[in-house]
């Protein structure tokens, strides 16, 4: 049965929609979630408030929203039917870390900001602590799948070896190899690979 298409009016409430949260993604990571209101993301976006509520309800229902941006920015989908169908555990680790140097270069001024927010905003604490779920997540099924593939070190247990891919390709280990200690994003994404490869997976 084919689909019924998208009307021009729910076309155009997805579009307003999107164009909401780019700006709210934009004005967070320029100003502090705290220092946008939802006034200014109806100005910058030149839309009535109303139009905010109604199309995502409060500023909390805008971040909770914005965990769905930063996943189809990262290329979130892509990456885990590409570690699915890896055939090799080096190729399984490679697309892991990519996903979480991709996240961080194209997404680090927004996931930043929002950790920024959270030690005050109880709303923003909860997004960051689904999109931590999402990370960890992220790290099980990518361990789950070389252990899959025999990958994994013998003397390695998986779920210490879970928590280390985990620990090793969060926002603030990015931050640190490319911000604090200058590495380029090809040098900070070759040397995690290099690392986790000797400590997770099982010699050749």
């Amino acid at each position: 049965m084919a689909s019924t298409p998208i009307d021009r009016r729910e076309r155009m409430a997805l579009q307003t929609r999107a164009d909401i949260l780019q700006t709210a993604r934009r004005l967070f990571a320029e100003r502090g979630y705290a220092a946008t209101s939802v006034n200014d993301i109806a100005e910058e976006a030149s839309v009535a408030i109303q139009t905010i509520y109604t199309r995502l309800g409060s500023k909390r229902g805008i971040v909770m929203a914005l965990l769905e941006v930063i996943d189809e920015e990262a290329g979130v989908r892509e990456a885990a039917a590409a570690i699915a169908t890896a055939s090799t555990p080096a190729d399984v680790l490679r697309t892991q870390n990519r996903l979480t140097r991709d996240l961080q270069e194209r997404c680090g001024d927004i996931v930043g900001a929002l950790i920024a927010a959270a030690a005050t905003e109880p709303e923003v604490a909860q997004a960051v602590a689904e999109g931590l779920r999402r990370h960890r997540n992220g790290a099980s099924i990518t361990i789950n799948r070389i252990a899959e593939l025999d990958g994994l070190r013998p003397d390695l247990p998986a779920d210490h070896a879970i928590a280390l891919l985990s620990a090793a390709t969060t926002h603030d280990a990015w931050y640190e190899l490319v911000r604090a200690h200058k590495l380029s994003w090809d040098e900070a994404e070759q040397t995690l690979n290099d690392a986790l490869a000797k400590a997770i997976l099982r010699p050749n």
